[in-house]
């Protein structure tokens, strides 16, 4: 059983892929603005499926299991794509 303080690893990857699939949408929207290039197209495409991705994790969780060995690897390669695609996006403001 979990302390309700904690976070269950497969809770926070699906909050993971919400969060990196809403980033490559602002992304897309930041570098590309709308248009419907084959860079801008593919970059939509990634962000729309790794946020569908999320979304379906979020309405069908799957069992959850306990063995952390399962989650790590995992869990922090999420989370390290999540902190690098922020790194990203705050460096493409700055640029444009």
């Amino acid at each position: 059983m979990t302390d309700a303080r904690t976070m269950r690893p497969a809770r926070f990857v699906t909050l993971c892929f919400l969060y990196s699939g809403v980033v490559l949408l602002a992304q897309y929207v930041v570098v590309y603005r709308f248009r419907l290039t084959v860079g801008g197209l593919a970059q939509l495409g990634v962000g729309l499926s790794i946020l569908a991705a999320g979304l379906v994790r979020l309405w069908y969780p799957e069992e959850e299991r306990q063995n952390p060995a399962e989650w790590g690897l995992f869990t922090y390669g999420m989370a390290v794509l999540a902190f690098f695609l922020t790194g990203i996006l705050l460096a493409q403001l700055l640029l444009f």
